[in-house]
């Protein structure tokens, strides 16, 4: 049970009280929803629902019953005991979509790009968009790499699966497990162009020579620790809306399967990424 005010909040829903009915009214995207004060029972787009919980008055705060009114109204509830918290997801992330493109290709790309051309990327992601200066003369079959992903699509869509505050935050998983990739590895092309810092772009990989899709963008001071042993090829920098890998570095998390806290509570997922070039 939450007070009514928790569900306008998380989903911007319009919530009104009658007080004549003694019935709370939630409405949000052509949803309607009406739950009478201590029913057993409420009303979805003029259906009768039966309640697990009834909805109550204490403490002159409306309490409600969370899952019921957040599912209802197409939303999904996130808790993490670890937290312990609660949030309710409204995104429309579906990992489904990405799935298929795990050893989607065969072989790397050939080289298409022009080193002394000059390369943007602007990624568009749910919680805003911030754009990476290419390092194409500097690693430029990473840079290639990761220009065909994008022209291609393969990066839309695809979850942040990795957060790390103050060090690091990764992409580029069609899984979204860590585990996914293209089809195909590459070599790195080390050392660094750049030591590792907030706003840096480098590949991730399990090893030497590893690379494929996944990539990181570090988030603060915590990423220097990788300079003692630069085993990350750095193909690029923020260079605008460091603010909103910002942003996605305060997602809550819980811990992943292998106990470390870096998995996202919340869906944060990569819109769409183009290619800038002159």
């Amino acid at each position: 049970m939450v007070p009514v005010r928790f569900i306008s909040e998380q989903l911007g829903a319009d919530v009104s009280w009658d007080q004549l009915n003694q019935t709370v009214n939630v409405s949000y995207n052509q949803k309607r929803i009406s739950i009478p004060i201590d029913s057993k029972f409420a009303d979805v787009d003029g259906n009768e629902i039966k309640l697990d919980t009834n909805a109550v008055i204490n403490n002159n705060r409306t309490m409600v019953p969370l899952r019921f009114v957040s599912e209802a109204l197409g939303a999904r509830v996130l808790w993490s005991s670890a937290a312990p918290v609660v949030r309710i997801s409204n995104s429309n992330y579906d990992l489904s979509t990405t799935q298929s493109r795990h050893n989607k290709y065969k072989l790397p790309p050939i080289i298409t790009i022009d080193s002394k051309k000059h390369y943007t990327a602007m990624i568009n992601t749910n919680r805003g968009n911030f754009r990476i200066e290419l390092f194409a003369s500097q690693a430029p079959t990473t840079v290639n790499n990761f220009v065909f992903l994008a022209r291609d699509g393969y990066f839309d869509g695809i979850s942040f699966h990795r957060i790390i505050k103050d060090f690091m935050i990764q992409t580029g998983d069609p899984l979204g497990s860590g585990r996914g990739g293209p089809g195909y590895t590459f070599a790195d092309e080390l050392p660094p162009v750049k030591a590792y810092a907030p706003g840096i772009v480098a590949m991730a990989n399990s090893g030497p020579n590893t690379n494929g899709s996944q990539f990181f963008i570090c988030n603060g001071s915590g990423a220097s620790q990788l300079n003692s042993q630069a085993n990350y090829t750095v193909f690029g920098q923020v260079i605008d809306g460091m603010d909103v890998i910002l942003k996605i570095s305060d997602t809550p998390l819980e811990n992943n399967l292998s106990g470390e806290i870096s998995k996202p509570m919340e869906d944060v997922f990569i819109q769409k990424v183009t290619i800038e070039e002159n």
